[in-house]
Order: C-alpha cells, then sequence, then structure tokens
C-alpha cells in the first residue's frame, strides 16, 4: 500500500479507574505478586497508581481518538472518551465495523504491541465480542495489513524502538499537547481527568501519525 487512504489511524488512553484498595482481593494480591516492586516503592498502592494503566487487568480504555483522509484529501477526526468503558467498547466497534466494511486497515504507532492487543483484553474481560478488526489471533504476520509505525520507522532494523514525538521531531512534524499525556495520566484520580484535554491529546496524537506516514509515502 502507498497511501494513507487505504488506513483507519487510531489511539487509545487508558487509567486505573478504581484503586488499589478498591479492586478486588484477588487482583491485589496478584498485582503484589507479581509487580510490586518493594525497592523502588514504598507501598503496593503506590506502585499500582503509576503503572496500573499500563496493565489491560488492572485498568480501562477511557479515550479512542480516531483519523483518516477523506475522499477529497480532507483529513477527518473524531473520538470517544469517558468513564464508561461499555459505552466506550460499544460505540468503537461499530467504527471499525463500518471501516473494515470499508476495506480499511488500522495504522498507528505500536498498534500492533499495545493498543490491538490491549483492546481484545478489554473486551474479553467484559465479556464483548472482540471486533475483527483488531483481532488477529489467528493470522499468521504477514496477513495482518495494519500498520504499526513504530515498525514502519525500523526501516528493516529490529533494535530500536522509537517513539512517535522523536520521529516527528525528527521530521519536523509538529506533534500532541503537553497538558495532559499519558505519561502523566497516572497523576489524575479518574473524577479529576481533564478529558477534554486527553482528547486533543488523543487526537493529537492520531493526526501526527497520520502526517509521519504520509510524508514518508512521499519518498519511500
Amino acid at each position: 500500500m502507498d497511501s494513507v487512504k487505504n488506513y483507519l489511524f487510531y489511539d487509545i488512553e487508558t487509567h486505573r479507574v478504581k484503586e488499589f484498595e478498591d479492586i478486588s482481593k484477588e487482583l491485589q494480591k496478584a498485582f503484589i505478586n507479581h509487580y510490586f516492586d518493594p525497592d523502588s516503592y514504598e507501598t503496593p498502592a503506590d506502585h499500582y497508581k503509576q503503572i496500573a494503566a499500563l496493565h489491560p487487568e488492572f485498568s480501562q480504555v477511557i479515550c479512542v481518538s480516531f483519523g483518516f483522509e477523506k475522499s477529497d484529501g480532507e483529513y477527518s477526526s473524531m473520538h470517544v472518551c469517558g468513564i464508561d468503558e461499555i459505552e466506550i467498547l460499544t460505540k468503537i466497534s461499530k467504527v471499525f465495523k463500518s471501516f473494515k466494511e470499508q476495506g480499511y486497515y488500522l495504522a498507528g504507532h505500536n498498534i500492533l504491541s499495545c493498543d490491538n492487543p490491549y483492546l481484545m483484553k478489554r473486551y474479553l474481560i467484559n465479556g464483548m465480542n472482540v471486533p475483527s478488526m483488531i483481532n488477529h489471533m489467528y493470522e499468521k504476520p504477514w496477513e495482518v495489513g495494519d500498520l504499526d509505525t513504530m515498525n514502519m520507522w525500523k526501516m528493516g532494523g529490529w533494535r530500536t524502538n522509537t517513539s512517535l514525538e522523536t520521529v516527528c521531531a525528527a521530521l519536523g512534524i509538529e506533534c500532541k499537547t503537553e497538558e495532559v499525556s499519558g505519561a502523566n495520566l497516572w497523576e489524575y484520580p479518574i473524577d479529576q481527568v481533564p478529558f477534554d484535554e486527553l482528547a486533543k491529546y488523543c487526537d493529537e496524537d492520531v493526526r501526527s501519525c497520520y502526517e509521519m506516514v504520509k510524508y514518508c509515502y512521499r519518498y519511500l
């Protein structure tokens, strides 16, 4: 493929919607046994607060942004945000279904190792059907048509995982807001998350990824 028109770009943001003391005793025990680092953190709750969002067993999706190029060449975006994960997963299932039926593939930075499997696990944990657009469980690697821009930027190498921010800085592409990001989102309790800023960050992340691919396709 050599056109961004083939892709639905997307990104997710996640959060520990429950604090450590509010999750089940079984999850608390599992976290302590397999994740807690007593040499770096005073309590399991302190460690959990900082890393829970990275693990779908201890967190949930709170924002999903999509971007794509319309037939007239204009860029369009949309997002779904909030605390009600069932509502988010239901809405984005419809988005995935619609775009897959139109022949689109997914694109995003580290989606094959992060976003896709995270979402799949959240659908399973919630007892919901996994959208076929993100379900590559039974496909061979060469059958997957999604574009992971982190892999793309390796240019055939294998040693380095480069952040989207770094790639965009190198290419002179404007990249996302600083008010709230995946790096500092953990600092906010869920009832204090600035969802407007989070949606802006997520939208900009998707737009930056789109611009990166568009730039690279001029020369590759």
